[in-house]
C-alpha cells in the first residue's frame, strides 16, 4: 500500500465516496486481487473521500513510467506537496 498523506493519517483504513454515481460516487472492485491508484481528499474529521472528479486509475492501466514516477520520483525536482 503506498499512501502520500502519511503526515496527515498515519493508518487509512476505510476510503468514503458518494452513494452512487449520480452523486459523483465512484465504484470499485471489492477484492484483493485489484489495486487502485487514489486521488482524493483528506476531510477535516480524517476521512478521506474520493468522487468521480477525482483521478482514480486501476494500478496495472498505468505506463510503467507513471508507475515508477509515483513509486520515486514525483517530489523529485518539484515544490509540490504530496
Amino acid at each position: 500500500q503506498m499512501f502520500k498523506g502519511f503526515e496527515k493519517l498515519k493508518d487509512v483504513q476505510y476510503v468514503y465516496t458518494p452513494f452512487d454515481s449520480s452523486l459523483c460516487g465512484v465504484k470499485l472492485e471489492a477484492n484483493n486481487k485489484k489495486q487502485y491508484l487514489l486521488t482524493g481528499q483528506i476531510l477535516s474529521d480524517g476521512k478521506v473521500l474520493i468522487h468521480l472528479c477525482n483521478y482514480i486509475e486501476p494500478w496495472d492501466d498505468l505506463s510503467l513510467s507513471q508507475k515508477k514516477s509515483l513509486n520515486q520520483r514525483y517530489q523529485m525536482g518539484c515544490g509540490c506537496k504530496v
